[in-house]
């Protein structure tokens, strides 16, 4: 099937890679010339594991190829796919500028009967707004032409999303034109392992269920974070909390961490979507706008541990490991890293930073590097450091070198904001370990001379 993707950004190019490596002839247009020229030579904008090497082989083979040309892309389309960016406006609510303008250029080129969908994250109602605007283009250029629409919602995770393509749970098709369905369900059907993979609605149920997904997902961690937050003031332990939580099957074990809160391109803008799509229906969605409100206050909990501990942070200098706002990326949109960097720079503190993929932080690149930097190696950024604070639990981090640290570090206070090392035992060393949600969590004030709680260690004294 001949299919062409427009926006050859995240959405866009993972779809149209995905839908080339299974067979179908994919052209992906992009206004930028020179991501166009890179894309050719396999170079990807942006990281993602898998799918550099992906494109490289769909190119090689001649399944996919990348234009500037709308005209070259519509004509070649028999699917026509909308994968460019909705940022959000002031008031929450999704830009639909670029989307409406690809439409209208579709409908002025169109000449041929064609199924433009929608994959782009939109509000519900969106899909009317492309029929129209496609209208509205064919009637600019005097064609009368013949279309379907439907919505095509993805359900990418950053870091995993060639897998979740090739391998989907669910896909879904929002449409109430039958030509729409029947090209679609075929174009899809490789990868659907069984029947109930394939999710046939209308264009608004599939336009709602893409914000009702990420909402629910943000809803378990806000709620996490606030049983971490009451763990910490009753002497609990988050991590045993979960634990109980996720043996029961109705409940079960994804998205129940407790941690600096989430970040990324989608659940932070999602939920501030659905707040606007409520208020645009005189709705008052409370909870949605209390899990921004608990994910707002929650990346604040790292630095007000470290403030608790040392009074004040002036003069303290800090190391940060983890930057994006999730392992296996280099996005860095809404991570709590930044929040977080921003408030320690304000107290008066030097920063340091390491992170496997990002290099530069554009919004902090005109401050003097005796403030901050980024290093290359995550040891190095805790040298003479007197906080370690852990925000992205990347799986390089996980094998932790106390010692090294003990060495290096002036204080040695860690900050553990994702409680990656909840079960790291620190023994009789000179660390303080602070968790989120983890009241119970060691410092070596607490300890006696033989490693022993301080009234344990002096009765062994005393019966010694």
């Amino acid at each position: 099937m001949k299919v062409s993707v427009f926006g050859a950004g995240y959405v866009g190019l993972v779809s149209a890679t995905g839908l080339a490596a299974i067979g179908h002839q994919v052209v992906c247009i992009d206004v930028d010339a020179e991501r166009v020229e890179r894309l050719m030579l396999g170079e990807v904008p942006f990281y993602e594991p898998g799918l550099s090497e992906l494109v490289t082989e769909c190119v090689a083979t001649g399944r996919l190829r990348f234009t500037t040309s709308s005209h070259d892309a519509i004509a070649h389309g028999e699917v026509l796919m909308i994968g460019v960016g909705t940022p959000p406006l002031l008031d929450g609510s999704a830009d639909l500028s670029q989307v409406i303008n690809v439409a209208q250029t579709i409908g002025g080129l169109l000449d041929h009967f064609a199924v433009v969908v929608v994959k782009s994250t939109v509000p519900v109602g969106t899909s009317d707004i492309v029929r129209q605007a496609v209208a509205d283009g064919a009637r600019a250029s005097g064609e009368a032409i013949d279309f379907a629409v439907a919505s095509n919602p993805e359900f990418l995770k950053e870091g995993d999303a060639v897998r979740d393509f090739m391998q989907p749970d669910r896909i879904v098709i929002g449409s109430s034109d039958a030509r729409a369905i029947e090209i679609l369900s075929a174009m899809y059907a490789p990868l659907c392992s069984s029947p109930k993979v394939l999710m046939v609605m209308s264009e608004r149920s599939s336009e709602l269920c893409k914000y009702a997904s990420n909402a629910m997902l943000a809803t378990r961690i806000s709620f996490m974070n606030e049983i971490a937050k009451l763990s910490d003031a009753v002497g609990a332990d988050v991590i045993d909390v979960q634990r109980v939580m996720a043996a029961d099957p109705r409940i079960g074990s994804k998205y129940l961490s407790a941690g600096a809160g989430f970040g990324g391109s989608c659940f932070p803008k999602d939920l501030r979507a659905i707040v606007a799509m409520g208020n645009d229906n005189d709705m008052n969605l409370n909870l949605i706008k209390s899990v921004i409100e608990v994910n707002d206050a929650q990346q604040n909990v790292l630095l007000d541990k470290a403030l608790q501990h040392f009074g004040s942070l002036k003069g303290k200098r800090c190391a940060i490991w983890g930057l994006s706002f999730k392992p296996e990326t280099d996005d860095i949109r809404d991570a709590p890293a930044l929040t977080l960097i921003r408030r320690l720079l304000a107290e008066g503190a030097t920063v340091v930073a390491h992170d496997p993929l990002v290099k530069w932080l554009p919004m902090f690149s005109s401050i003097a590097p005796n403030l901050f930097e980024i290093v290359d190696c995550q040891y190095d950024a805790v040298v003479d450091a007197d906080v370690l604070f852990l925000v992205t639990e990347w799986k390089q981090f996980r094998e932790l070198d106390a010692d090294r640290l003990v060495r290096d570090m002036r204080e040695c206070l860690i900050v553990d904001g994702r409680n990656l090392w909840h079960d790291k035992d620190f023994g009789a060393m000179p660390v303080t370990y602070l968790g989120v949600g983890r009241s119970s969590s060691h410092s070596p004030a607490e300890f006696g001379e033989f490693g022993e709680f301080g009234e344990l260690g002096e009765l062994r004294k005393l019966v010694s």
